[in-house]
């Protein structure tokens, strides 16, 4: 059985990733774990996936904030190689306290391209580079959500995309949101808020939300190249 490492930074992409994945790969040919990092000691939390016949295994490992991810595939990577892991992928925000810091708050490509080769660099100086993936999320996981635009139709009948244009003042189905939103997940807040609920990235939201998510949501968004970056994370992960 092939064993690919999946490090996110946070709670919200762990349950995204684990429910990405029944729509990415045959059900039956996949299992996974998922762990929290305490420090250094790894904690098993809800839930795990253990078909029979499974061919790929996925430990999928939340790191609890969005610096440590890549410290943490540094840390671990020749030890996970060493159990027979076969790949390593790391997910993370762009957002962060570091890019705000110098960002001034806009979508600044050439700082963004700086945050991807300072973290390239890092893993060319590990032992099995060719088999570390490191991805971010433009500017947001949320960003990906909102790609999926009738993913909010799904979630209370009246945020259809006609409506959210109209109450917002654009078009889900023809912006791009990684290239639109610079606080992503404030955005989706703000889109619930419209239904009379909220999005404050607790436990349960994210797992409502994500489990609304369908095949055709994932397979809409890649086609018309709403999120590049949520495109490519999907073909790395089904290519395993």
């Amino acid at each position: 059985m092939k064993k690919v490492a999946v490090f996110v930074e946070g709670q919200g992409e762990l349950i995204f990733v684990r429910n990405l994945l029944y729509h990415l790969i045959d059900p039956s040919e996949f299992s996974f774990e998922c762990i929290q990092l305490y420090a250094d000691t790894e904690k098993t939390v809800p839930y795990e996936y253990s078909p029979p016949n499974a061919t790929v295994h996925f430990r999928i490992i939340n790191v609890g904030t969005d610096e440590k991810v890549l410290t943490a595939i540094k840390e671990r990577e020749k030890r996970l190689f060493e159990k027979g892991f076969t790949k390593i992928v790391g997910l993370r925000d762009m957002y962060s306290g570091a890019y705000c810091k110098r960002a001034e708050g806009i979508i600044d490509e050439e700082l963004i391209q700086k945050f991807v080769r300072a973290a390239a660099d890092v893993i060319t100086e590990m032992n099995n580079l060719d088999n570390i993936h490191f991805h971010f999320a433009i500017m947001e996981m949320e960003a990906w959500w909102l790609s999926m635009y009738n993913l909010f139709s799904k979630i209370d009948g009246m945020l259809t995309s006609d409506f959210i244009k109209e109450k917002m003042g654009y078009d889900l189905a023809k912006i791009s949101p990684e290239k639109t939103f610079f606080h992503p997940s404030s955005e989706v807040d703000k889109i619930l808020k419209l239904a009379r609920s909220a999005y404050n990235k607790k436990f349960g939201e994210v797992e409502k939300i994500t489990k609304k998510i369908e095949a055709s949501d994932i397979d809409d968004a890649k086609e018309h190249g709403r999120c590049k970056a949520f495109e490519i994370f999907c073909k790395n992960m089904t290519s395993c």
